[in-house]
């Protein structure tokens, strides 16, 4: 059972019923499946064939998962290209991908309009959509002239579906293959561990360029409606949606809960009904979730997950959890949840070892969903998956007793801020090219809104002693996406470093949130 398959099924069961709805649009289960089976004839005429990768570059819209199901039925690869990438990071994605056509939102056609000439160097074909554009080719002038229906080509379980890309060591994003298999598990997984209903109207209004775009397909396998933020993510659009769809469940990250409950403070929203709000990427506090269930009065539950999981959601931490948590074991609050029955969970040690529950470790996982590989890096997917299925996540944790997870490390010294996962080693790569600074470090502190912020702590070099932080900033622009390019930068006469040379990071970062120390120029502890 193949994505394909299960949105065939949705539209011959639920023809009628709204599958994505997005501001003033709406399209039907029966919409998806012609509309997509149309460009995936358009694609083929274009000479896409099983393996090859079809690109978007869009703001959040219906089109996403038309392109998305043309993928999946002819065997293309769908890519991602995030819109706050800067341009090198752009073109090696499409590079890296091999990509064959390039969907382009007319709302960011600027992004591609000044790079037209590499663009065609790579050999890919253009298609404009959703506004005015002088691409060679229009989706919906491809959608209106495809005559006859697409060739469904053989699939097998580890064919691929989609490439997403995630902050790589080497100052580039990498690739994640997954598979065709891996989605259709995860979706259904998913579904029954947070206890979905056909009735159900599912928001999550993240970027759709990578793997999270999989949790925006939940509707494949019960054929509820899922809506889709109209462009991105702003918090009165988001509650504005949910109460004119009638949204019933919703996943954002802690600190975007934050912002609702200041903003229903200031206007008012009819949210009843919602009746559950799910969270991850980080922890809330005991705090944020009182407070969340007085004013909300829903149910609350917490997920973790890895994009080298096919963006699936490996555990979950449910609403009877928090009640007990909050009742009386207010420890299970620092638990991510209990691991799904797609996924088994073993926490080792440096060698490779089982370890018993209670002892920290790594966390490894096998099931259908873990990754293929990543794409063009043979040696970085050895070292991720080592044989028997495992994957290593490179995340630290360990497990009680009882079967709970708890997340004690994310990915060694990786920064989540604002949803958006940065390594250190890209940024550094970046900053430390910049002629005035001798030496940089860069990690993550508290933020009040972002949850973390990212900061570089750098020596100057003897004859830049004049050099600002706003210069070395300014230096990142165009290099770095947003969310990479950090917040502050703090100059020191020296880095700390172990008698071997190694950054001390955890050093540097106690340092720098030590409030005596007056480093950071906000109150970590706001909010």
């Amino acid at each position: 059972m193949f994505p394909r398959d299960l949105l065939q099924r949705c539209a011959r069961n639920y023809p009628n019923k709204a599958a994505y709805v997005c501001g003033p649009r709406s399209a039907t289960w029966h919409d998806m499946h012609q509309r997509s089976e149309r460009f995936a004839r358009a694609l083929q005429d274009m000479g896409v064939r099983k393996g090859e990768t079809v690109a978007v570059l869009s703001q959040e819209t219906i089109e996403v998962y038309e392109h998305l199901f043309a993928c999946a039925k002819i065997g293309a690869v769908r890519v991602g290209v995030n819109t706050l990438y800067a341009w090198p990071e752009m073109h090696h994605v499409l590079k890296d991908s091999s990509t064959r056509v390039l969907l382009v939102d007319a709302r960011c056609k600027n992004l591609v309009n000044d790079h037209l000439d590499e663009v065609r160097a790579l050999g890919i074909r253009l298609i404009g959509f959703n506004g005015p554009h002088d691409y060679p080719h229009d989706y919906e002038t491809l959608i209106r002239e495809a005559q006859g229906e697409a060739e469904w080509p053989p699939l097998a379980d580890d064919d691929l579906l989609l490439y997403s890309y995630t902050s790589g060591t080497t100052g580039f994003p990498k690739g994640v293959m997954i598979k065709q298999v891996g989605v259709s598990n995860v979706v259904l997984h998913c579904l029954a561990s947070f206890g979905f209903s056909p009735d159900d109207v599912w928001y999550m209004p993240a970027a759709s360029a990578w793997a999270v775009v999989i949790m925006n397909l939940f509707g494949l396998g019960n054929g509820m409606t899922t809506v889709v933020p109209d462009g991105g993510f702003h918090i009165v659009s988001y509650l504005r949606d949910i109460e004119r769809f009638r949204v019933t469940t919703s996943l954002i990250v802690p600190t975007m809960i934050q912002r609702v409950l200041v903003e229903i403070q200031n206007n008012r929203y009819d949210l009843s009904s919602l009746r559950c709000l799910m969270y991850g990427s980080s922890p809330a506090t005991p705090k944020l979730i009182r407070e969340t269930r007085e004013k909300l009065g829903v149910a609350m539950m917490q997920t973790y997950g890895q994009t080298e999981t096919s963006g699936g959601w490996l555990t979950v931490l449910t609403e009877t959890d928090h009640q007990l948590a909050l009742s009386s074991q207010p420890g299970l609050l620092r638990s991510v949840g209990r691991v799904g029955l797609h996924y088994e969970c073993s926490i080792r040690d440096d060698e490779g070892k089982p370890l018993p529950p209670n002892t920290k470790g790594e966390i490894w996982l096998r099931g259908e969903s873990v990754m293929k590989g990543y794409l063009n890096l043979p040696e970085a997917t050895a070292e991720a998956l080592p044989g028997d299925g495992w994957l290593r996540t490179n995340d630290i944790g360990m497990m009680d007793e009882r079967g709970y997870l708890f997340l004690l490390d994310r990915q060694k010294f990786m920064i989540i801020t604002g949803a958006v996962n940065v390594f250190p080693s890209t940024v550094e790569a970046v900053v430390s090219e910049h002629p005035g600074l001798e030496d940089v470090a860069v990690v993550g502190v508290p933020h009040p809104e972002w949850g973390e912020a990212v900061v570089a702590v750098a020596v100057r070099r003897a004859q830049f002693a004049d050099l600002g932080a706003e210069d070395v900033i300014r230096f990142c622009d165009g290099k770095l996406s947003r969310p990479e390019t950090p917040k502050h930068v703090v100059f020191v006469p020296e880095l700390m470093k172990t008698v071997n040379g190694k950054l001390r990071k955890n050093d540097i970062r106690a340092w720098l949130v030590n409030p005596e120390n007056r480093a950071i120029p906000w109150d970590m502890n706001q909010g």
